[in-house]
């Protein structure tokens, strides 16, 4: 909401296949996005943003990113929570941006359905990421502060869901050939995680972030305070930021959350929290996604150098 220097937008593209995000390991970084999603256009860095997958998928360099101690291990999974969220962010606007070119007559259905795919899978990726500490980690470290920001902290209030909200819902159709088919299978699989993450950090029930009974009060904030509030807790300014902006903060921070995968795996072994998965998130369809969690993400990078959707006719 503030007016910010364009300068102080982190937006550097990374040029190795080392950590350079947040000034040191598992640092975090402000994130500036437009009010409203921007239709995508052909990056400016595609070859570089090219290079960025060509180099993670080479192989990454992780030394220096084991976390030693307690201490350590919290930077983590604090990084984790910020970082994921705001990767979502990032993709919720993309994929808005996917799904606004589905009236185009020059466009390839499918390939829209197949694109918003692997979107959805990444977030479902982001809900396994941030939600990967043990019980007693997330309630510390996660929860407790997030409850003093506000009580009845709600996932309602991010701004970019409403594009993700809609086709989980039914609500947005992109036909009925086989890469949409696995669309809809994709976002059955998003509400399984999300329903299986509840039941892990919060056996007992309740919202992800809520504290239980805290009453709202005579106090209640208008909603467009309570989305400037939500996007403040996960360090993000709403501002006038062109395209290529956007997508050079979403692969830094993909290429930051690749590193940190690649060092200690969705589940860290330093943390482990295997023990906590309810049955939803033991299915064999979590353990593919969870296992293809790097490549999916090195696609999703691919896909935001694109820019543009595949003619019809071209797939």
């Amino acid at each position: 909401m503030a007016a910010v220097d364009l300068d102080a937008v982190v937006s550097v593209l990374p040029a190795s296949a080392s950590w350079e995000f947040g000034g040191h390991p598992y640092g975090l970084e402000p994130l500036a996005l437009p009010p409203k999603w921007l239709p995508r256009t052909p990056p400016a860095d595609a070859e570089l943003i090219n290079a960025v997958h060509q180099r993670l998928a080479a192989g990454v360099e992780t030394t220096g990113l084991t976390p030693v101690g307690d201490v350590e291990i919290d930077r983590v999974f604090w990084f984790r929570w910020i970082t994921g969220h705001q990767a979502s962010f990032l993709m919720w606007q993309m994929l808005s941006a996917v799904l606004d070119e589905i009236t185009s007559a020059d466009v390839d259905q499918e390939e829209l359905a197949d694109q918003a795919r692997l979107l959805v899978r990444g977030f479902s990726l982001m809900l396994l990421y941030t939600s990967s500490p043990p019980r007693e980690i997330y309630q510390r470290v996660i929860r407790l502060p997030m409850a003093r920001q506000h009580p009845n902290l709600s996932g309602s209030w991010a701004v970019d869901y409403t594009s993700m909200r809609q086709l989980v819902r039914g609500k947005i159709e992109l036909g009925t050939g086989p890469a949409a088919a696995a669309l809809r299978d994709e976002c059955r699989l998003y509400e399984q995680v999300h329903d299986g993450i509840a039941f892990k950090v919060l056996p007992a029930g309740g919202s992800l972030l809520q504290e239980a009974n805290a009453g709202s009060g005579p106090w209640r904030m208008r909603r467009r305070s309570l989305t400037w509030l939500y996007d403040s807790i996960f360090l993000t300014t709403r501002m006038a930021v062109s395209a290529d902006i956007v997508t050079r903060q979403l692969v830094r921070r993909l290429h930051a959350i690749v590193l940190d995968l690649s060092t200690g795996g969705l589940l860290p072994w330093y943390a482990p929290s295997a023990e906590d998965n309810p049955p939803a998130l033991r299915s064999p369809e979590v353990a593919a996604l969870a296992k293809s969690a790097i490549s999916d993400l090195l696609r999703i990078i691919r896909l935001a150098g694109s820019g543009v959707p595949v003619p019809a006719g071209a797939r």
